[in-house]
């Protein structure tokens, strides 16, 4: 259950050959997608191609959520149905060019520019949120900021080794990669969560003058349930 620009990540030792297998095999049945749908399926194709790069004793992080922001073009879409305005604030102010032109982030990249599209009213310079789903956002509601979650169910196997709930303050300056790659260092989640933490602050003060909100829960998880390269394929 995802509202917002938070993420959940799971840490899955893999096994790589029967993975990519099942991904062949899907995409040999794939129809026409929608554009939600489109989003999901270029986050799944970089998964894919992440996994031929890592060793097999690597724990492999593996999104179990998309952020729900104007970068996403459904979510972007949606918004400016309810009356939003989608712009950076150098738009704004005059800075840049009007496009939406930002790319498509799934959820993995680092913002390198700090200057993300933002939700504003038609005539007005605010609320400015950068997120398009948020819980007791009242500003915002009208313009489509709705508290409705994304949800996704997933069966626990024996090869997910840990479960990441962080908010994006941890993922400014590091890829879900990165942070499984800390906490799979550690003996104990409160060890991986400080170690996570003071990472994330440490980068924030070198590209930044302020840092964001940097919280985070990491679970380690023990289970008996066989592993099914099905369980993965709308996880994202």
């Amino acid at each position: 259950c995802n509202i917002g620009d938070s993420r959940a990540v799971l840490g899955v030792k893999f096994q790589k050959d029967s993975i990519l297998a099942s991904a062949s095999a899907e995409e040999e049945e794939k129809e026409e997608i929608s554009e939600h749908d489109a989003v999901a399926e270029r986050q799944k194709k970089e998964l894919m191609a992440s996994i031929t790069s890592v060793d097999d004793n690597k724990l492999l992080a593996l999104p179990l959520s998309q952020d729900q922001t104007p970068y996403r073009p459904d979510e972007r879409e949606r918004v400016k149905a309810c009356g939003a305005r989608v712009m950076t604030v150098d738009q704004i102010e005059g800075l840049e060019p009007i496009h939406e032109d930002w790319g498509k982030r799934s959820g993995e990249d680092i913002d390198e520019v700090g200057d993300p599209p933002r939700i504003w009213r038609k005539e007005e310079d605010f609320p400015g949120t950068a997120f398009t789903r948020s819980l007791g956002d009242i500003v915002a509601k009208d313009l489509g900021v709705t508290a409705e979650p994304e949800m996704v169910s997933v069966q626990i196997s024996k090869n997910d080794r840990m479960l990441i709930l962080a908010s994006d303050g941890v993922f400014e300056f590091l890829t879900n990669q990165q942070v499984v790659d800390i906490c799979s260092g550690c003996d104990e989640p409160l060890d991986a969560c400080k170690k996570v933490v003071n990472e994330a602050y440490k980068q924030w003060l070198h590209y930044e003058i302020r840092t964001d909100d940097i919280t985070i829960i990491v679970l380690f998880l023990e289970c008996d349930n066989e592993a099914s390269t099905g369980d993965y394929k709308n996880t994202v």
